[in-house]
């Protein structure tokens, strides 16, 4: 402190080193709420990132739900305009038959399909949020003159 500040602290009746003090305080504290203030915007911005990582691929999930819907409806409309067509019981019982294996086969596919869209849902939706918190936790634990 110069001279002439802790002079002028002294005048007012408060000790120069209670007066640097106090100064030194209030500098921190405004330093720490500075760095909260910004680990704050950040994990806002990170939120924000991860919400709309979910929104694409969630919208991602829809559609192929909807394509899936609509390929097992297709092949559903296909299978009873085979099944008006049989003149025999024998006929009847083998296409349904082979409709029941071909449908197993599309639903094991479709199931992997949406597994890995949902896969993907989350990787997306949690990286963000990891790296976010992980910088926030480095910039938390730095001193606050870094």
């Amino acid at each position: 402190m110069s001279n002439h500040k802790k002079a002028r602290s002294e005048m007012n009746g408060i000790p120069a080193d209670a007066s640097a003090y106090a100064q030194k305080s209030v500098d921190q504290a405004q330093a720490a709420f500075e760095k909260a203030n910004d680990m704050a915007h950040s994990n806002a911005q990170v939120f924000d990132a991860a919400a709309n990582a979910y929104k694409f691929r969630f919208a991602d999930i829809q559609l192929k739900a909807m394509e899936i819907t609509q390929i097992n409806l297709n092949a559903g409309f296909a299978f009873a305009r085979k099944l008006f067509a049989v003149k025999e019981p024998a006929e009847f019982f083998a296409l349904q038959q082979d409709f029941a294996l071909e449908q197993s086969k599309a639903l094991q596919r479709q199931a992997t399909e949406l597994g890995e869209l949902n896969m993907a849902l989350a990787k997306e939706t949690l990286k963000p949020v990891q790296e976010g918190f992980s910088k926030s936790f480095d910039e938390a634990t730095k001193p606050f003159g870094a």
